[in-house]
C-alpha cells in the first residue's frame, strides 16, 4: 500500500489495472488488488485415493464397535479399531479392475492378531438360517491354544447390519452352528471369524480373522 499527494490523482479514486486508488484521511491510498489464486483440482491420483477412501469408509462405519473389539489389543485413546481397520482395508482390500474401483469384503480384517487363525473352515447347513462352521485343531502348537475361543462375525454391507457370536466355541470343539435372525438378507452376506483368549485386565488377544461369503 502507498499514499501519494500529487494533485491529479487526488482527484480520483476507483480501480486502475491491479490497482485500487481511493482517498482517506485527506490523502490519496493506492493498493494492489488482492489475486486469486486458482481454486485447487485433486491430480488423477489424488481423486483415485479419495473414491478408494470414501468407499473403504463406508464399508466398515456398521462396524464400527466391532472393530474396536477385533482390534482391541492394539486400540489406545488416538487410535479406534476403526482407524486400524480403514488402513488394512485400503491396502489389502480394494479392487480395480479397467477404472471400476470395489471392495473385497473376504479380504477385509476386522480382527488381527497374533494367535493362529482358523484352519481348513467348511460350512454346512442345517437349516435355511443354520449354518453350521467346521474347523481343524492341531492343538498346542506355536500361537493355537485349544482354549482358544471363536468370535464369529456375520455382516451383510448393504443392509448395514452386523450380528456377533462370541465365546461360544473352542477351537478344540472345531465346529459351532450359528442360528440367524431373520432380518439378516443371506444374499451378500460375509462371516467373518477369529479365536481368541483373555489377557490379564479382561483384555482379549486375536488372531486375524478368515471370511466365508454366505450368499451369492
Amino acid at each position: 500500500m502507498a499514499t501519494s499527494n500529487h494533485p491529479f490523482l487526488g482527484q480520483i479514486s476507483g480501480k486502475l489495472g491491479n490497482l485500487v486508488i481511493y482517498q482517506l484521511n485527506g490523502k490519496t491510498v493506492i493498493r494492489e488488488r488482492p489475486q486469486w489464486k486458482k481454486s485447487y483440482q485433486p491430480t488423477a491420483l489424488q481423486r483415485l485415493y479419495q473414491q478408494k477412501f470414501k468407499l473403504a469408509t463406508a464399508a466398515l462405519r456398521p462396524l464400527n464397535k466391532i472393530l474396536d473389539t477385533g482390534y482391541g489389543e492394539f486400540v489406545s485413546a488416538t487410535r479406534k479399531g476403526f482407524h486400524l481397520a480403514l488402513s488394512q482395508t485400503l491396502k489389502s482390500a480394494i479392487n480395480e479392475i479397467q477404472g471400476s474401483i470395489s471392495v473385497n469384503y473376504e479380504s477385509i480384517l476386522i480382527s488381527s492378531g497374533v494367535v493362529s487363525p482358523v484352519e481348513q473352515l467348511q460350512i454346512k447347513w442345517l437349516g435355511a438360517r443354520q449354518p453350521s462352521l467346521h474347523w481343524e485343531s492341531h492343538g498346542n502348537q506355536g500361537n493355537s491354544r485349544e482354549s482358544d475361543l471363536s468370535w464369529i462375525v456375520v455382516y451383510n454391507p448393504d443392509q448395514g447390519i452386523a450380528e456377533e457370536f462370541i465365546g461360544e466355541a473352542f477351537r478344540r470343539s472345531q465346529y459351532q452352528t450359528l442360528t440367524l435372525s431373520p432380518r439378516l438378507n443371506l444374499e451378500g452376506t460375509y462371516l467373518y471369524i477369529s479365536f481368541y483368549r483373555v489377557l490379564p485386565r479382561n483384555k482379549r488377544r486375536f488372531s486375524d480373522s478368515v471370511c466365508i461369503r454366505l450368499g451369492t
